[in-house]
């Protein structure tokens, strides 16, 4: 109690007594039994009024011992159990749990992790995957906020998620590691990355970029061998030492038949070799067949025929089919677009099928296309003749915005032959090049394309772009200026540019580490999300009479399937709407290999970077006294003694109040009674 509110009680019962006094013993004179009592209880009712204003307080302290948290956190992995190692961690974790130093100093918490963290301390070494890295950042941000200490008790092998020997300075509490299993380092050789695309054309090649790793002191000699579907596609010779300890090999390998194709890589396994199961490396690659066909239709044998057809089959996934007029709906229909070149009344039959077929087009008109049969046939586009050829030159566009042509040039390019008329497009277009003749911009389109709803055209108004072709090459030593241009021309007309309202995403090739899910998004006719629609799928073994439906749920604005109980092997799957006509089918694998298995010694060195940069120490596991030693009496992790000060009122004026009415009722009581005025 502090000096002053001391004092204000004593000044309060001092004006109090002198009060009563000066009322019952001064004034009146009287000292009898009944003016004590009065007296007394004037006192009471004045001294708790006074009481009530001056509120006096008190300061109460009480203190109370804040343990640190110890965070228990044993690796829940495959590996662990393969190594050997699994009764020694649930040893270590029985024995830290049944430590009374250690339960007097911190509160103890319990985790295992595999690919994610779990709570509790039930082991079962199961997880085909180790991400300490996940691990620790989770705890991080559980005890960000508190004293903590982590001991971490692992092989130290990580089989995803970032390099965890370098979070020891972002983690906000030491890390004290426990390396368990074979610490011994033994030779080994390994694939240790496979770099491969997901889809490859069929007839093409495509790249594979493969990096061995060795790890031994000798000089070894190994070989590597691609099968492809079982067939052998590539062998090479593999010279490593200790000094010369990795390789990348690139090949490119062939892709000949369509369809979900089985890649396989193996390692010649080196003497002593005690690991062989990362000698192996199975992936998978999609070939698949999506050349664009394009009709080139023409009755004229021009040096512009075979200008476009090279430049157009530059890209190895366009194929080009010469057509003349006379060619037939069902041949014309196949085709994903249509060349017109310089169209007459003989193309009539051409235009019917386009009509009917919605194929876009590209048309090249000049001096011997009939442009009255032109403006009758092609929507949008009326053409006034004046039969005067005149040679135009390009000027480009440089607000062209359909797609990007910032690398074309038009510098020296010829002039084309044309005719001489205005052009009106009455859809909407853009121009890629206007008309210049005798330097003068008639600000007419040379190269055009219109879009509406439905198609997409193309039209080049002049002939001899196989001038154009050559002066590219004379300007680069190559034809990339002009092929590149008709690729993106193409390009653009091949698709169709339409979103596909029901989306699916899956891998071709599932392991442990994948998230194994197939995802779906399915949108209404606005293309909004549409979070109540029913989506089905049925998943179907390719080699087996495994087969299954079931609907797919909404999660996180998407929806998805797992795919986890799933055994190794083949599948195709179909996905569907309920209610609309619309399907997406798919293939996948999924891989019997567990990654867990790569690993026969521990990394003792990883966790001792890792505790070295949080501020920790790596122990062994006959460590462990030590350990524990090290807790229980390093100064950082003691518990702290905090005083807590509350400040009281030292009566409680619910209480004083009643005091004083009481005190003032019994004092009227009693006068009133003795007749007292």
């Amino acid at each position: 109690m502090q000096t002053a509110t001391l004092l204000g009680m004593l000044l309060a019962a001092l004006i109090s007594a002198l009060l009563v006094w000066w009322q019952y013993y001064y004034r009146v004179g009287s000292r009898s039994n009944q003016t004590h009592v009065l007296a007394f209880l004037r006192f009471l009712a004045v001294f708790g009024l006074l009481l009530l204003l001056l509120n006096p307080k008190i300061s109460k302290t009480t203190l109370a011992t804040s343990k640190q948290n110890l965070i228990l956190l044993f690796d829940d992995s495959e590996s662990i159990q393969s190594a050997g190692a699994d009764e020694r961690v649930r040893q270590i974790s029985a024995d830290l749990l049944g430590e009374n130093y250690l339960s007097d100093r911190f509160y103890i918490n319990t985790y295992g992790f595999e690919r994610e963290l779990n709570d509790g301390d039930s082991l079962s070494f199961q997880g085909e995957v180790s991400d300490i890295s996940r691990a620790l950042m989770a705890l991080n941000k559980v005890y960000g906020r508190e004293k903590a200490v982590a001991v971490l008790v692992t092989d130290g092998n990580q089989t995803l998620g970032t390099a965890y020997e370098y979070l020891g300075p972002e983690l906000n509490f030491p890390v004290f590691s426990m390396v368990v299993g074979d610490t011994t380092r033994y030779a080994d050789l390994k694939i240790s990355r496979v770099n491969l695309n997901k889809y490859a054309f069929l007839e093409n090649s495509f790249p594979v970029e493969v990096f061995v790793t060795y790890q031994g002191r000798d000089s070894i000699s190994s070989r590597l061998n691609i099968r492809l579907d079982g067939r052998n596609v590539y062998r090479r010779n593999v010279d490593l030492s200790a000094e010369n300890n990795s390789l990348r090999i690139s090949t490119n390998l062939l892709a000949s038949e369509v369809g979900l194709k089985s890649l396989l890589l193996t390692l010649d396994s080196i003497p002593g070799e005690k690991n062989t199961a990362n000698n192996r490396w199975r992936s998978t690659i999609e070939v698949i067949d999506e050349k664009t066909r394009i009709g080139l239709v023409s009755d004229i044998a021009h040096p512009d025929i075979g200008a476009l057809i090279k430049a157009i089959e530059s890209n190895e996934q366009r194929r080009v089919t010469l057509f003349n007029a006379r060619a037939t709906a069902g041949e014309l229909s196949e085709m994903d677009m249509l060349i017109l070149y310089q169209p007459d009344r003989a193309f009539s039959g051409v235009y019917d099928v386009i009509q009917q077929s919605g194929l876009n087009t590209f048309i090249i008109a000049g001096p011997r296309t009939d442009f009255n049969f032109l403006n009758r046939v092609q929507k949008g586009l009326q053409v006034s003749n004046f039969n005067q050829t005149e040679e135009i030159l390009p000027v480009l566009n440089s607000a062209f915005g359909l797609f990007d042509i910032s690398e074309f040039s038009v510098e020296e390019f010829p002039p084309l032959l044309g005719t001489l008329g205005e052009i009106l497009i009455t859809r909407p277009n853009e121009s890629i090049l206007d008309q210049q003749i005798r330097g003068v911009n008639l600000k007419e389109p040379m190269l055009t394309i219109m879009t509406d709803e439905e198609t997409r055209h193309a039209f080049l108004f002049g002939e001899n772009i196989w001038k154009w072709r050559l002066q590219s090459f004379r300007n680069d030593q190559d034809f990339e200026n002009f092929d590149r241009l008709m690729d993106k021309i193409v390009l653009y007309l091949t698709s169709d540019g339409r979103r596909e309202r029901l989306e699916v995403r899956y891998e071709q090739t599932y392991n442990a580490a994948s998230d194994r899910k197939i995802k779906a998004s399915f949108y209404d006719a606005t293309f909004v999300f549409d979070p109540d629609a029913e989506l089905k799928i049925n998943i179907r073994g390719i080699y087996g009479e495994f087969t299954t439906q079931q609907n797919m749920v909404l999660a996180d604005k998407q929806y998805e399937t797992d795919l986890s109980e799933l055994p190794p092997g083949e599948y195709s799957f179909s996905v569907t709407a309920e209610g609309q006509d619309m399907r997406s089918d798919g293939r996948f694998r999924i891989e019997d290999f567990n990654l867990e298995q790569l690993f026969v010694s521990s990394d003792p060195g990883r966790l001792a970077m890792l505790s070295e940069g949080s501020g920790g120490i790596l122990y062994y596991p006959e460590q462990l006294p030590d350990l524990i030693v090290e807790l229980a009496e390093d100064p950082r992790f003691s518990p702290v003694q905090k005083s807590t000060e509350n400040v009281v009122s030292l009566v409680d004026f619910k209480i004083l109040l009643g005091l004083i009415v009481l005190a003032l009722a019994a004092e009227w009581f009693i006068r009133k009674y003795n007749g007292l005025i």
